[in-house]
């Protein structure tokens, strides 16, 4: 092969965006290809929804009973709970059950031989199959919204466009704080616990149990400060249109500054934890 001659123009490099680009549309497909060959986790996806339906129902009875709560009608709570099903699926995060298992068994070892950090094959495992889901049954979502009447989101194209960014982040928020606790695993054989004991809290303070506008005001105060609003309660209400655009925008600053600080948290203890990890298992 000729060497290239001075002044000669070489061919530019590939840029760094277009080969992770490349990377993650390569492990998306592949997560995806797993989804379609366990179909049995549809019907698994669809019993998840149930709980918020069955709160639903709950409500719906109590609202019948004595009445609007807090000004939520019988509307406002099917609206809710119908979201609540679709936005908490998008945006949860089981990472912490993956890596914890990766690193009791010693897989996590063949991963660090990969040219990609761990993180980034426990994210697009996630992503294919929230994007498989997206796929196969929001057109479902959409259809049910479209048939019942007692179902009202009044969007603009810019709510429109905040609900689904804000679910992007909700998901980016739950993958550092899954990540953070996920790398206690290097320390202690509790992590998933940790992780259950910080996900029971944030079922109160997200508006998974209640929607937040029925509690107290101090309560309310503290969840919108607090990081597990930003991946249920807070997309929701964005959805039903319940919040003033100073308020989304608080809501926004809120999700990315607590991802930024679960970010910093979990690199910092993979640096910490990786100096200490030794393999075991098969």
């Amino acid at each position: 092969m000729a060497e290239d001659q001075p002044g000669q123009a070489t061919a530019p490099a590939r840029p760094e965006a277009v080969r992770w680009l490349r990377i993650y549309l390569a492990m998306v497909k592949a997560s995806w290809a797993t989804a379609l060959e366990y179909r049995a986790q549809i019907v698994i996806w669809l019993l998840s929804w149930l709980f918020p339906l069955i709160m639903m129902v709950v409500w719906l009875a109590v609202v019948a009973e004595v009445g609007p709560a807090a000004g939520w009608d019988q509307s406002d709570f099917v609206s809710y709970y119908v979201a609540a099903a679709i936005v908490n699926y998008l945006t949860v995060a089981w990472i912490v059950w993956d890596w914890d298992e990766d690193i009791r068994t010693g897989t996590m070892s063949i991963k660090l031989l990969k040219p990609v950090d761990p993180f980034h094959h426990y994210f697009t495992n996630q992503l294919g199959q929230k994007l498989f889901f997206v796929a196969f049954l929001l057109p479902v979502f959409i259809v049910v919204v479209w048939l019942v009447p007692a179902i009202h989101y009044p969007l603009t194209l810019a709510r429109l466009a905040a609900v689904v960014l804000i679910v992007i982040l909700g998901f980016g928020l739950n993958m550092a704080m899954g990540a953070a606790a996920a790398v206690l695993a290097f320390w202690t054989t509790q992590a998933k616990n940790v992780e259950m004991l910080w996900t029971g809290v944030g079922q109160f303070l997200s508006g998974w149990i209640a929607p937040l506008p029925l509690f107290p005001a101090g309560f309310q105060s503290i969840a919108r400060l607090l990081p597990f609003r930003s991946s249920l309660g807070f997309p929701i209400e964005l959805l039903m249109g319940r919040l003033t655009w100073p308020e989304i925008a608080f809501g926004f600053a809120v999700t990315i500054g607590w991802t930024l600080f679960f970010w910093a948290v979990y690199r910092l203890l993979w640096r910490i934890g990786l100096r200490r990890y030794e393999a075991v298992g098969a």
